[in-house]
C-alpha cells in the first residue's frame, strides 16, 4: 500500500475519463464515468460472510491492482499507510487485493465512520467499485467500460451464486 498524491490521482482520473464533484457542491468526492459505463452490475451482498469475502475478491480480480478513495475526508484518516501528510487516495498492488478484499468486508459501515463511503478505482481506469452506506442494502455497485470485463464478472459471480443485476448503458 502506498499513498497517493492528489496530482497522481488527478492523472488516474483524467485516464480513466472519471469525473469528481466540484468541490463547491459539498458532496465529498464523488466519481462518475463520463461517458456513462458499459455495464453497471449491482450485486446484493446480504449478511456480511464468507461468501461476501468471495464476491468481494471475485470483483477486484476485474483488475490488477487498485486505488482505495474515500468520498469524504483523506485516505490518510483510514490509517492504512503511515504517513504524516494528508493524501487523497491509497494504491493496493497485485499482491495486496487480498488485503484490500478483506479490508472492504471488515471496515466500520456506520455513517460517521471515514470509510462508511469509499470508491475503487481499478488502475486500468476500466473498473470503478461503490461501497457506500447504501451498499447493504441496495448492493455492491461495479462500472466496468468494458463488455468482455462484464461478462467475465457476470461468469465468476453466476458460478458462487451472487445475486445481482446488470444495466447497460445505450452505445
Amino acid at each position: 500500500m502506498e499513498p497517493v498524491s492528489q496530482e497522481s490521482l488527478q492523472e488516474l482520473l483524467t485516464k480513466a475519463h472519471v469525473t469528481m464533484a466540484d468541490p463547491g457542491l459539498h458532496i465529498g468526492r464523488q466519481l462518475t464515468f463520463v461517458p456513462p459505463p458499459a455495464r453497471t452490475v449491482v450485486v446484493h451482498l446480504g449478511e456480511a460472510s464468507e461468501h461476501v469475502g468471495k464476491i468481494v475478491s471475485i470483483v477486484l480480480s476485474t483488475d490488477e491492482a487498485w486505488f482505495l478513495i474515500p468520498r469524504h475526508g483523506a485516505a490518510s484518516h483510514l490509517r492504512l499507510v503511515e504517513e504524516s501528510a494528508e493524501f487523497p487516495a491509497v494504491s493496493f498492488a497485485p499482491s495486496e487485493r487480498a488485503f484490500l478484499a478483506r479490508y472492504l468486508c471488515e471496515r466500520p459501515m456506520n455513517l460517521g465512520a471515514t470509510s462508511a463511503d469509499l470508491y475503487s478505482l481499478g488502475t486500468s481506469g476500466n473498473a470503478l467499485v461503490t461501497w457506500d452506506h447504501h451498499t447493504a442494502d441496495g448492493g455492491l455497485t461495479v462500472e466496468l467500460r468494458r463488455v468482455d470485463d462484464s461478462n467475465r464478472l457476470l461468469l465468476s459471480l453466476n458460478e458462487i451464486g451472487a445475486e445481482l443485476e446488470v444495466f447497460c448503458s445505450p452505445g
